[in-house]
């Protein structure tokens, strides 16, 4: 994505109000540390972004299809409140809890009732690590009680979703180039028909700003999950990504458009609560679509062409979502695919068979042929399911 639209979210301080006045001490002093944040919308997905039908037939069976609906506008008041005020607690039987406070009433839900009004899913892997490297993930699982998890291999993870390094990776960090450790994933590691996934992902559930050079880790194993038709709890993760941002400084405050639903849900189950302070504005953040090529233009008599990033390619180029120099590809091959189908339209054909067992197409180039492996296994569980 491009740097413009990568920080499109400092438009957001245009409409986030100024409130603090109206409290005391020590909500005062939380909320004008609030007020001098940004909010993260969240991205609506234009049905041009990628190939929708293939980014639904793997977010199936994981129930992330809801981040391709997420269509609200924006009430900056209730999330400042919400923010001002939320925390998560846990019963004796150790399940989670959302509270908060709104107009001095104080609301508990359950995580499965936090879920429900969010829409989005709550069952399978719980996990939460704002760490990069995989193997931080072992730290932030829970170990017992409801909401245990068994996480798979690091190398497991990898294979599935990260394609073959050639040698030591470098990146740029701080204008010094540093190697990259063997369970640090950057983005332009990324399978390139995951890319899009990952870059939906990454907006509507991590809603992070700055260096896109690298992928998180629970993104990581998002990714695996889908791969791999396994289940993850995106209500969990959400509600411990919420809570680590409030003790954090300076932080976008994430889920603005999901808020919005919790919002008008409070609203219609409290109609004393609303008043005309609660104003909702339309969103200001650019939604994910597909980029125009550009047309070539004349910069003293000669032309510069760009690289189209249409939908048409979307799932086999590398994503535009890179802002530092260290995630350029660079994987420019020049070898010919003419007698291998493109991965995409080999699902696709896949996907509208009569259900048989599938079998990997004649002639794969060998730096593919880990992705048929991989998704026409995929595709033959479903069929079985």
């Amino acid at each position: 994505m491009p740097r413009k639209s990568s920080e499109d979210h400092k438009n957001t301080r245009a409409y986030i109000p100024m409130i603090s006045h109206e409290y005391r001490t020590p909500i005062k002093e939380k909320l004008r540390d609030l007020e001098s944040r940004y909010i993260h919308e969240g991205r609506v997905v234009f049905d041009n972004f990628a190939d929708l039908n293939y980014v639904r037939s793997l977010f199936h069976f994981v129930e992330f299809e809801c981040l391709l609906e997420i269509n609200e506008q924006i009430c900056p008041r209730f999330i400042l409140e919400f923010y001002s005020q939320y925390r998560v607690s846990y019963s004796d039987e150790g399940q989670m809890f959302i509270e908060f406070v709104i107009q001095n009433q104080f609301f508990s839900y359950s995580l499965e009732e936090f879920a429900l009004i969010l829409d989005v899913p709550c069952e399978g892997a719980c996990v939460f690590t704002d760490r990069w490297r995989l193997d931080e993930l072992a730290y932030g699982i829970p170990s017992d009680g409801p909401y245990q998890t068994n996480l798979p291999s690091i190398e497991d993870i990898i294979s599935s979703i990260r394609i073959d390094r050639d040698g030591q990776v470098r990146r740029i960090r701080h204008e010094e180039e540093i190697d990259v450790l063997e369970y640090q994933v950057l983005t332009r590691e990324i399978e390139p028909t995951l890319k899009p996934l990952e870059e939906i992902i990454r907006e509507n559930v991590f809603c992070l700003g700055g260096n896109r050079d690298h992928v998180p880790a629970c993104l990581c194993y998002m990714l695996y999950c889908v791969v791999h038709s396994e289940r993850f709890n995106l209500a969990y993760f959400m509600a411990k990504r919420m809570e680590w941002v409030t003790k954090q400084k300076r932080l976008i405050l994430p889920y603005g458009m999901l808020l919005t639903r919790l919002f008008k849900f409070i609203v219609r189950e409290n109609p004393e609560l609303e008043n005309e302070s609660y104003v909702l504005y339309d969103r200001v953040m650019t939604p994910l679509a597909a980029q125009l090529e550009r047309k070539p233009r004349r910069d003293r008599g000669t032309r510069r062409g760009r690289h189209s990033t249409s939908s048409s390619s979307a799932f086999d180029q590398p994503s535009s979502s890179h802002l530092n120099d260290d995630d350029d590809d660079g994987n420019d091959e020049g070898t010919s695919r003419a007698s291998t189908p493109s991965p995409i339209r080999y699902v696709n054909s896949l996907t509208n068979q009569v259900p048989q067992v599938f079998q990997n197409p004649p002639n794969i180039d060998p730096d593919l042929e880990p992705f048929y492996t991989r998704q026409t296994e995929i595709i033959n569980r479903q069929v079985q399911l």
